[in-house]
């Protein structure tokens, strides 16, 4: 297994740019203000990070081209760098939309060809959900958490303290608490807890494309023809608890979310050397899927950072 390469490109290092600020306004604007008016002030607002941000952009740039080199098919309209900006702006204003009621269950077109929603409604065992920062997974946690599937429990496993300090906007917005857990925090007796958890009947969602801010727990995978350093995290996870993986997109499409939910693999088995390729296999075949979502809607890409960690 590779080890995560140290440098001051790591996502979570990076400065959360007028983070509380920023947060805590969006959340006053979709409390308070119209529709319209929520538009326009995103609209200010990606301008200036578009306009201030010049190693995001290059950074997108990156990822549109190699998009486009392993899918040629794929459309990119005018000014694609820049709408991707603004679709990232359109999505934390959902965000906060959906927790102020805003946005409805009603609203989300739930695309569940293998059908997980049956699992979840006849009880049993959890399940791990594998998502990423593709499309609108904070719509997800909303609307599945809307009441709809009583017995579905969410834990979100999550890779810095940005998440919990998101989080919290979302509670002052009118959010009910979800329960979060640091990836970082996690050992022998929290590992015990996850697995308790799952035999109750609760699922666990984590993220499959950041690598972790500490340890060496990555993987080199291919991922738009390009190596990138991928997260074992999950599946890990997976082989310890022995728990099915699935995965998870909310896509906004023509401005309206549909959720797609699909059944991955079974729990990764082996030991030792055995394991450690079986890991590597699933985690090449996700990034081979993430790929041909990208290519499906190439502007919800929201990795902003040095994906691929090239030196500039």
């Amino acid at each position: 297994m590779n080890q995560s390469t140290e440098n001051s490109q790591h996502w979570a290092k990076q400065s959360e740019r007028g983070n509380a600020f920023f947060l805590n306004i969006t959340r006053l604007i979709v409390k308070y203000c119209p529709l319209w008016l929520i538009k326009i002030a995103t609209f200010v607002v990606v301008c200036y990070f578009y306009l201030t941000a010049k190693e995001a952009r290059n950074n997108i740039k990156t990822y549109q081209h190699r998009l486009k080199q392993q899918f040629p098919h794929c459309h990119l309209p005018s000014f694609s760098v820049f709408r991707q900006f603004l679709f990232f702006g359109e999505i934390i204003c959902d965000n906060f939309a959906v927790w102020q009621r805003k946005i409805h269950y009603t609203d989300l077109i739930v695309d569940d060809a293998d059908n997980l929603y049956g699992d979840v409604d006849q009880g049993g065992r959890g399940q791990i959900l594998v998502c990423s920062h593709f499309g609108n997974i904070e719509i997800c946690r909303a609307l599945v958490d809307s009441g709809q599937h009583k017995n579905f429990h969410l834990n979100v496993l999550v890779h810095s303290k940005n998440a919990e300090a998101f989080n919290k906007a979302l509670v002052e917005a009118g959010a009910d608490a979800l329960p979060l857990i640091q990836v970082e925090d996690l050992d022998a007796q929290k590992m015990l807890e996850l697995s308790q958890r799952l035999e109750q009947g609760e699922w666990i969602a984590i993220a499959a494309d950041r690598v972790p801010i500490r340890g060496d727990k990555t993987q080199s995978v291919n991922f738009l023809g390009h190596y990138a350093e991928f997260p074992q995290g999950a599946w890990l996870l997976a082989s310890i608890l022995k728990a099915p993986l699935n995965t998870i997109f909310c896509l906004k499409e023509k401005g309206q979310y549909r959720m797609k939910l699909r059944r991955f693999s079974p729990p990764i088995s082996g030991r030792g050397k055995a394991r450690e390729e079986n890991i590597k296999q699933v985690m090449q075949q996700y990034a081979d899927l993430l790929a041909k979502e990208c290519a499906e809607n190439p502007l919800l890409w929201f990795n902003f950072y040095n994906f691929w960690n090239d030196k500039k």
